[in-house]
């Protein structure tokens, strides 16, 4: 990809760092380049810091079509929709649009091994690069994570590197126009969530199956045996397929027979580790165990290696997080838990515990009805941050169920250190996207974290 004196436009810049690497890819490529985005210069100041005094013409607060003359190739960001008629206008004038996947497909120089799902992508991302790393392998893992953003890796890769990318269903839609999948696919789960993007769920499905969708015959799948919707998927895909689960013994891949995990591939099997190896907690985690145990073997990895990176991996920040225990009251950082699924999953590995749940947000359009049963039945003392997911959680509450409305999480964390009795946990997990009260998830979390460390 050659992009010296090529224009190109960036359509979004954003908020999470991803256009930011995009933008220092482009100018390290020198290529001329522009920026749009819908938000205004107040709005995207903490990007724009970033960026100092580099040559790129901002075009900020809207989308004028004008700004398609004498383009090369337009950048579109995850978050923009296909549906934005910027680029609908590129695709009519037959104007190249490439994403941050698709570039880093076509230029990566090592095979790829690319993780999606609806949760647990970082978790298994991060995991299996730690399976390679404990294996000696030189290794690469960024994408959908923070601080880890995939065109930033690009100039420490060799052809040896075992790359592990994760993969978000916006980052996988732009793979459909250039029929681009990786060599070695994952999905960990496909439940309800985006559905404020997507009309259903079937195209929430469609763009998380670009992941494996132009695969060859050679090339290798892992899926979820245990989640009706890869399993069907798993039935279209024209790779091999290797399947992990926690409920039943598989064909191919990776199942608990007897307290203990193990790896089966035709007639040979083998055993990885015991469940009770595995260092993190909740049933989740032991599907994200599987999932990336699985893909080791496939790519490799000698089984010693995977029971040892199993043993030790400690899991990711924001995910489940202790944050510090003051008084006798755990403080949980969950702020990357989006969807109600997330947030009922960190309710039951927290289910010995009395629980303060502070949650709400923005609604994706998910159904809040299992998270309302789980809530009435586990949490002690219940936090409501403003957003339309909040009016929706209590929605499905019965009418006189107590709760607090705050404004601020450092409300939340002074209204939680009141509530909460010695030997209970605080948990913030919040079942909801971060939009409007917070620049994103991380802030979210970072301002969590900041309140929580100032309790005396």
């Amino acid at each position: 990809m050659k992009l010296k004196g090529k224009k190109v436009l960036v359509v979004g810049l954003g908020l999470q760092g991803g256009g930011l690497a995009t933008v220092r890819w482009l100018l390290h490529q020198r290529a001329r380049v522009s920026v749009t985005d819908l938000k205004n210069r107040r709005q995207l100041e903490s990007s724009l810091k970033n960026l100092g005094h580099l040559p790129i013409k901002f075009v900020l607060g809207k989308h004028p079509l004008s700004l398609l003359r004498g383009v090369d190739l337009v950048v579109q960001n995850p978050a923009v929709p296909n549906s934005l008629p910027l680029i609908r206008r590129a695709e009519r004038l037959g104007i190249p649009i490439e994403g941050e996947a698709s570039i880093f497909l076509k230029m990566c120089p090592a095979p790829v091994i690319a993780v999606t799902g609806s949760k647990g992508k970082s978790t298994v991302a991060s995991w299996l690069g730690f399976m390679f790393k404990n294996a000696g392998y030189h290794t690469m893992v960024a994408g959908n994570i923070r601080d880890r953003l995939m065109l930033s890796i690009l100039p420490n890769i060799n052809p040896n590197t075992k790359v592990v990318l994760e993969l978000s269903s916006w980052q996988l839609e732009n793979l459909g126009r250039f029929k681009l999948s990786p060599p070695l696919a994952v999905i960990t789960n496909i439940l309800p969530d985006h559905l404020d993007r997507y009309k259903n769920m079937s195209q929430y499905a469609q763009a998380k199956a670009n992941i494996w969708r132009w695969q060859s015959k050679s090339d290798k799948a892992v899926l979820n045996w245990d989640n009706i919707i890869t399993r069907k998927l798993g039935r279209l895909a024209q790779s091999k397929i290797f399947w992990f689960s926690t409920q039943a013994k598989v064909s191919a891949g990776c199942y608990i027979y007897k307290k203990s995990v193990w790896f089966k591939s035709g007639q040979s099997q083998i055993k990885l580790f015991s469940v009770k190896d595995v260092a993190l907690a909740g049933a989740h985690n032991l599907a994200n165990a599987l999932a990336a145990a699985t893909t080791a073997v496939v790519a490799g990895v000698p089984p010693p290696q995977i029971r040892r990176a199993v043993l030790k991996f400690i899991g990711l920040h924001s995910r489940q997080q202790l944050v510090r225990e003051v008084g006798g009251v755990k403080y949980i950082n969950d702020t990357t838990a989006t969807m109600p699924d997330a947030t009922q999953k960190a309710l039951d590995t927290f289910k010995k515990y009395p629980i303060t749940l502070i949650a709400g947000g923005y609604d994706k359009k998910l159904s809040y009805a299992g998270l309302a049963r789980d809530i009435r039945r586990r949490v002690q003392n219940l936090i409501l941050l403003p957003g339309s997911a909040t009016k929706n959680i209590l929605a499905k509450l019965p009418k006189k169920y107590p709760y607090i409305i705050v404004k601020t999480m450092a409300q939340a964390i002074v209204s939680a250190r009141r509530l909460t009795a010695r030997g209970g946990v605080v948990l913030m997990s919040p079942a909801a996207a971060s939009f409007g009260l917070f620049i994103n998830e991380w802030d979210r979390g970072e301002q969590f974290v900041k309140a929580v460390r100032k309790l005396k």
